[in-house]
């Protein structure tokens, strides 16, 4: 649904001000609003005075102090488009604003701060949108007599597979005159081509290829089992339709290989000898001992953490309340923001890694979305269980835990605070409210 509406903004330049009647388009869906604007004439060049007065400071014209020089004179010096950024931050924020003060907006029921799409700029008018998204108000969410089971600490699994994991690191490829089977390491050439063309990447000598790995390509491994050192196959396979080199997704190739050995994993017998091998230890035992222990507190953690996420789990699938699609789009925009930053913060270019999985930001915004959707429904009912319960975190709660950390890093609690930045309170704050609830949760659902 679409209408066309007015609002009146008013604009002031120093000692006076002006005020306009602005018309605006609203649509409206289940939970978002899209305002659009449009600001041009009278009202763009009571912007751009403003915008010249807010910035003129910054501007150096000879002749004139600084902040002094005439608004046509800066223009000259600097350009008639000078003051076009500026403007356009002035004429949105007047319209923010008058949409607050005149409670167009539900100031106390948004899901976030209006996102900002400017659809043309250039001197003497902007046009643009402010899409609004509200979080769902008169539901009712079913938060206790959930049942939920338990997750069981595996320690027994974990010291097990941490020394079979020590055992694999101690042993060593030996060669072995028989077929290749999974779990065989060997050492083969490939040469690979399509409707008998060769491929960039495709060739290659001597590579080391542990049989079941999934190093390769699906299918190409398990095609060279049976094999013998000395012989050769082809190997057919076909790209997956998401394979990075888009030349290649899809298509059938053919591997020419040839297996130059084939080698097996030697590993210690679990003994006494082992355990000095790998270990501080003088015996097995000792050793077995050491690991248990160890495992037994990380795997405990590591079940509480996962019994956690069932809660949260489930508190989703009993509550499948709708959310504005703006809301979703919003927070999966910024996961993918994020993602970037911790690539580019490793030296890769995210073009670039976006090139090699053939994907592009919308696409990996689409893949976000159901993900975002979870993080954003369960951050409401979070909220909802905080207001319905009353949780708060206490003074005594954030310097017991600020006592802890500071012990943790070997400093005195006061010397601690300190230099204790903002961000780091704030995460402390959220861990504890966090707690809280999950606690909450635990004691007023059936967990078994």
């Amino acid at each position: 649904m679409s209408n066309t509406n007015t609002l009146k903004i008013t604009v002031k330049n120093g000692a006076t001000k002006k005020d306009f009647d602005l018309s605006y388009t609203l649509e409206k869906s289940e939970l978002t609003e899209v305002y659009g604007f449009t600001v041009e004439g009278d009202l763009w060049k009571a912007c751009e005075d403003a915008a010249y007065i807010q910035n003129k400071g910054r501007f150096t014209v000879v002749g004139f102090r600084k902040g002094h020089a005439p608004k046509s004179v800066i223009e000259n010096t600097y350009g008639k488009d000078v003051f076009v950024a500026d403007t356009e931050e002035v004429a949105v924020n007047e319209v923010y604003n008058a949409l607050m003060e005149s409670k167009t907006i539900d100031a106390e029921n948004l899901a976030m701060r209006p996102a900002l799409d400017v659809s043309a700029l250039e001197n003497g008018k902007v046009s643009f949108t402010l899409t609004v998204a509200y979080m769902p108000t008169n539901v009712e969410i079913k938060y206790t007599g959930l049942e939920i089971e338990r997750v069981q600490p595996d320690v027994d699994g974990a010291v097990e597979r941490e020394i079979a994991a020590a055992q694999d690191r101690a042993g060593f490829w030996e060669v072995v005159d028989r077929e290749v089977k999974n779990g065989d390491q060997i050492n083969l050439d490939y040469s690979g081509s399509i409707d008998g063309v060769k491929f960039d990447g495709g060739t290659a000598e001597k590579q080391d290829l542990v049989i079941g790995s999934g190093s390769f390509i699906p299918g190409f491994e398990d095609q060279l089992v049976g094999a013998k050192a000395g012989e050769e196959r082809d190997v057919k396979v076909t790209f997956p339709e998401d394979y990075g080199a888009k030349d290649l997704a899809g298509k059938e190739a053919v591997f020419a290989c040839k297996v130059n050995a084939v080698k097996e994993k030697k590993v210690p017998d679990l003994d006494d000898d082992f355990a000095k091998d790998v270990s501080e230890f003088d015996t097995l035992e000792a050793y077995k001992a050491d690991i248990r222990k160890k495992a037994e507190e990380r795997e405990t953690k590591n079940a509480e953490i996962a019994t956690s996420n069932r809660i949260v789990e489930a508190l989703i699938k009993n509550n499948p309340i709708a959310l504005s699609e703006a809301l979703i789009d919003q927070r999966a925009a910024t996961m993918l923001s994020d993602m970037r930053r911790n690539m580019e913060s490793q030296g890769i270019p995210f073009a670039t890694y976006l090139s090699y999985i053939g994907k592009t930001e919308q696409d990996m915004i689409e893949g976000y979305k159901a993900e975002a959707k979870d993080r954003e429904l369960t951050r409401f009912i979070m909220n909802y269980i905080v207001e319905k319960e009353n949780i708060q975190v206490t003074q005594a709660d954030f310097e017991a835990a600020l006592e802890v950390r500071a012990a943790s890093a070997g400093k005195k609690t006061g010397d601690y605070r300190r230099n204790m930045k903002q961000e780091e309170a704030d995460y402390i704050l959220n861990t504890l409210m966090t707690d809280k609830i999950i606690k909450f949760l635990s004691e007023h659902n059936d967990i078994k």
